[in-house]
């Protein structure tokens, strides 16, 4: 192991760790102790934990520990947050392994720019089209109303159109 980058994000943690040689995935494990702490176990590889240690942590990663053993090298995150699901993959072209680490769906729920998306609420608008044409029909009945009005009193007609008009613009505005 060459050096280990923890970056941050808003729906958990990303971890680049570059090698000299990339090891076989099924050599890579990970999971949540009920402590907090978040292990990855990476079986045939070494480094030196000294050096490999990063140097500015993120807010929400309360502490971070390498652990040399004779067949692997375990590093320990402490997060705020437990990790629900997590993802190994190796960079294209690089000697480089992608940890991602997921926060749970349940914290993600709480974000406050998840709040704000408004996801699940349906806006219900009137097609461009449709409104169009109710204003145009509404318009229509209320013009002809009036002009097959023979003793100026307001008829059905003329008061549909006008109601048409009125209840447009009102769902238009809504």
């Amino acid at each position: 192991m060459e050096s280990i980058e923890i970056e941050s994000k808003a729906n958990g943690i990303v971890i680049e760790i570059a090698m000299d040689t990339l090891p076989d995935l099924a050599n890579i494990t990970g999971w949540q102790a009920n402590s907090g702490w978040f292990y990855i176990t990476l079986y045939r590889v070494s480094g030196d934990s000294a050096s490999l240690m990063p140097t500015n942590l993120a807010h929400d990663i309360l502490d971070f520990q390498i652990i040399e053993t004779k067949e692997s090298l375990q590093l320990g995150i402490r997060l705020n947050e437990t990790i629900e699901n997590h993802e190994f993959s190796q960079g294209k072209n690089t000697n480089t392994l992608v940890a991602s680490l997921h926060y749970s769906t349940e914290y993600l729920a709480q974000l406050d720019t998840i709040k704000q998306m408004e996801l699940g609420q349906i806006k219900r608008r009137l097609s461009s089209e449709f409104k169009n044409w109710l204003y145009f029909t509404g318009t229509g009945l209320g013009i002809t109303g009036l002009l097959n009005n023979s003793n100026n009193d307001v008829n059905t007609q003329t008061i549909i159109g006008i109601g048409i008009l009125i209840s447009t613009f009102i769902l238009d505005k809504i």
